[in-house]
């Protein structure tokens, strides 16, 4: 009882102290302050660019504040959006952020919405009403008959503390999301992004993530459909958990690489799991160029899918060595690549028939350090066949192995 009057007594001490400051002191009002908020507003043609206002309402409110894009209405992106001036400020996207068409000016940007050495930004829908089109069919039609630069539609370049949620992306001219330049604790959450044409034109490379370069970043409850990477662990990204993924479409599936074209690459650190493949090219693999003299190096380690279900794709896992190459080149020029602590845990379902009676196809070059571990791999081919085509795996990888690889 002593004891609880004694607490007490200081409590009470405590709240007349602060409630009542004492002679001059003043009270920080800065910190007491309400978070400033900005409503840009649109212009309501999509002829006309509502950048230059949603611009000045990151300088106005960015410092703390929030931003507000309020649902039902239709904001139009002619021109980059780049978040300069947001520290630790809230982005409100309830309605629709829409690019423009213009394949030229676009040509000459890295994003359509830009993060460049941001210090923490929450952008979000709290709705689930939020979308960015990245209105992408005039670059899917322009590709066909030429290659051109195209933006991605969120970029992060560096910075640190950003967390993206509840929206969905739409179309996008080239990627939906990258991110390298070294930065730190980055969250994608709740998103869902799709690609899709209205022509018999496709949309091209249009990976759902490139995490280049980048340490602790968290992708959760995400849905993909799109035709090219869903996500790529590309080189220098440390750190990443993928918890909840489903890919969709004619993609690639959840890839490390590619890497080792031009320079010495690695990543590490990748553990991915509940994650749903659907027609996809391959579920999980890893993809390495060749050695020689015009490449570099690759190593990956400490990488895991666990938790994955198959659903029509050609592969369950795929191991590609001579990525971007022919075997004869690869034979004169085998990777030297490491691939470290690589495990592929509770694989099931069922492939589709294209490589029938395959669902693995793990190549390994003779001269690369191939340390992979399956279990719990139950992956079938709707043939009544299964078998996985192995090459130059280090040790016993937990499955029954053909000879057959190639890749």
């Amino acid at each position: 009882m002593v004891r609880l009057t004694s607490a007490l007594g200081v409590l009470l001490a405590l709240n007349g102290a602060i409630a009542s400051p004492a002679g001059d002191t003043t009270p920080d009002r800065v910190s007491l302050a309400k978070r400033a908020t900005c409503t840009p507003a649109s212009l309501g043609d999509t002829q006309q660019d509502d950048t230059p206002a949603i611009t000045a309402a990151i300088a106005s409110c960015g410092n703390g504040g929030t931003i507000v894009i309020p649902a039902g209405k239709t904001y139009s992106l002619r021109t980059m959006l780049d978040f300069t001036g947001c520290v630790n400020c809230d982005f409100q996207l309830e309605g629709t952020l829409k690019s423009s068409t213009d394949t030229t000016y676009w040509s000459t940007q890295p994003a359509i919405i830009y993060f460049k050495n941001i210090a923490g930004v929450t952008f979000r829908s709290l709705t689930g009403t939020g979308v960015i089109n990245g209105n992408g069919q005039a670059a899917y039609d322009r590709w066909a008959t030429e290659t051109f630069a195209r933006p991605t539609v969120i970029y992060v370049v560096g910075g640190s503390k950003l967390t993206f949620s509840g929206f969905k992306v739409h179309n996008p001219p080239n990627a939906f999301i990258g991110q390298k330049g070294g930065v730190q604790d980055v969250t994608y959450a709740s998103l869902t992004m799709t690609a899709a044409s209205k022509s018999t034109n496709l949309p091209k490379n249009t990976d759902g993530f490139d995490i280049g370069e980048s340490t602790y970043t968290l992708i959760q409850d995400v849905v993909v459909s799109n035709q090219d990477d869903c996500i790529a662990f590309k080189s220098g990204c440390n750190y990443v958990t993928v918890d909840g993924i489903t890919c969709e479409g004619t993609n690639h599936g959840l890839v490390v690489g590619s890497l080792g074209k031009d320079n010495d690459d690695y990543a590490k650190n990748v553990y991915v799991t509940r994650a749903t493949m659907t027609n996809c090219g391959k579920a999980a693999g890893i993809k390495v160029y060749p050695g020689g003299s015009t490449h570099g190096t690759s190593t990956v380690s400490n990488v895991t899918w666990d938790g994955v279900d198959v659903q029509g794709c050609d592969y369950g896992a795929q191991i590609q060595s001579c990525y971007g190459s022919d075997a004869a080149d690869c034979d004169a020029n085998p990777s030297l690549a490491t691939l470290s602590g690589i495990y592929f845990k509770d694989f099931t379902g069922t492939t589709n028939s294209k490589q029938a009676p395959a669902v693995a196809n793990i190549n390994c070059s003779p001269s690369m350090v191939c340390d992979l571990h399956f279990s719990d791999w139950a992956v079938v081919n709707p043939s009544g066949d299964t078998v996985n085509y192995c090459a130059n795996i280090d040790g016993d990888p937990g499955i029954t192995c053909t000879t057959g690889a190639s890749g």
